[in-house]
């Protein structure tokens, strides 16, 4: 196989490497293209541009010609279309021929989990004759790389419809209640089209971009019958469909300590709430939980909406799982799953003769009624009702990361 890696050719001002990839494939006539993949690599990245997705275009070809004919194509459609204007944008490509070495696994997985280099991406792909193309400071050959070597344990699709250029940045012209339609009909095959609460459309971005829609599902057949289900009131310039790694907890690694825990890393964590979750300024609600050595701060900002509803019933000493991304000491959670809640909680003693609750003596004194003059030497446990749960909570779709497995796909039993 032949495989090429693109990234880093947007910007927050327009282009999507989606659609240089869709170009590419289309003038492909001559040979065959396998599949093309939209690789979501670690989301914390701090310069990524948007979801810090990365293209792989994979092609049934090793005739010499054809090859340099196919790479003549991709970085004529590059160079004719990647924001090179923008100073954030760092485009690379890469090339490569054969059976993908371990090495370029090892190093997608780095990718979702870790920051890495320039040169580190350069060395290993020199390391295996793997072509390099850099623009400016080349930054996109590490997601381009990373693409190439992607291994997909779980998958899920995307199909994406391209608008016509002189549309680019105009108002999307797509008929809301078909949306809902078609969700209504398709999930939970297609996912991640509607925000449920908000009645908000997701399919559609919010950036001058080249994408008009993208919808989300288990397989190319639903994701074609659901497109035929919209009604559209723009022509439509292409259509592409992505195998991908979205919707799949790619990202989410399991850790034991929370001293183990890595900047920018996703996270999987057990442990129990050690301080009570508390709003800040903006809406924002924060906790922290503990291992039993360790605390770290967990974050449900404003944008996760009804969900910081649950994080805010939670109590000190529930025993619950987090998934989420760390930035600045803190895990920004995607999801939480509640193991053990709290079901008793202590409290001062009350008076047996006027039903008062008792006040501290003192530490280590016991309780007393001053208007009574009754005692009680400890505290008392009584069962409270709690409002939550012993089940999985998650953030709502409009709040949701490219790579968050949505609970609809792990009651699916496709938990990796």
């Amino acid at each position: 196989m032949f495989y090429i890696g693109i990234d880093d050719t947007d910007s927050t001002n327009g282009m999507c490497t989606t659609y240089i990839a869709a170009r590419i494939a289309s003038r492909l006539s001559f040979t065959e293209v396998k599949e093309l993949r939209l690789i979501r690599l670690n989301p914390s990245v701090p310069w990524k541009t948007r979801g810090n997705g990365a293209i792989a275009i994979i092609v049934k070809e090793k005739r010499e010609k054809e090859i340099e004919k196919i790479k003549e194509i991709a970085i004529e459609e590059v160079e004719k279309n990647a924001m090179l204007e923008d100073e954030r944008t760092n485009p690379g490509v890469v090339f490569f021929l054969g059976k993908i070495p371990e090495e370029f696994k090892n190093f997608y997985h780095l990718c979702l989990h870790r920051i890495t280099t320039i040169a580190f991406a350069e060395k290993l792909a020199k390391k295996y004759n793997a072509e390099v193309i850099k623009y400016k400071n080349g930054r996109g050959i590490i997601g381009a790389l990373a693409a190439i070597g992607s291994e997909l344990e779980d998958y899920t699709y995307e199909l994406i419809a391209y608008r016509k250029k002189e549309n680019w940045g105009k108002k999307r012209k797509i008929a809301h209640q078909s949306v809902f339609e078609m969700n209504e009909k398709t999930f939970p095959l297609t996912f991640n089209n509607i925000d449920p609460d908000s009645k908000k459309i997701l399919i559609t971005p919010n950036t001058p971009c080249p994408v008009l829609f993208g919808i989300r599902g288990e397989n190319p057949e639903i994701l074609k019958k659901a497109f035929e289900m919209l009604i559209i009131n723009e022509e439509i310039e292409r259509v592409a469909i992505f195998k991908t790694n979205q919707a799949t907890d790619a990202h989410l690694e399991e850790v034991k300590n929370i001293r183990d825990i890595k900047e920018y890393s996703s996270v999987i964590l057990e442990g129990y709430v050690s301080k009570k979750p508390y709003v800040i300024a903006g809406g924002h609600v924060f906790f922290e939980i503990s291992d039993g050595e360790h605390s770290i701060k967990c974050a449900a900002f404003e944008p996760t909406k009804k969900f910081r509803h649950v994080i805010l019933k939670l109590l000190p000493g529930d025993r619950i799982k987090v998934f989420g991304s760390v930035k600045r000491k803190t895990i920004n959670l995607e999801k939480i799953q509640i193991l053990n809640l709290v079901k008793y909680v202590e409290k001062n003693p009350i008076c047996e003769k006027c039903g008062r609750r008792m006040e501290s003596a003192g530490k280590g004194k016991g309780y007393r009624c001053k208007r009574c003059k009754t005692f009680a030497s400890e505290k008392i446990k009584e069962k409270i009702d709690r409002e939550i749960e012993e089940k999985f909570y998650e953030v709502p779709p409009m709040a949701m990361r490219h790579l968050t497995k949505p609970l609809i796909r792990m009651k699916k039993g496709l938990v990796a």
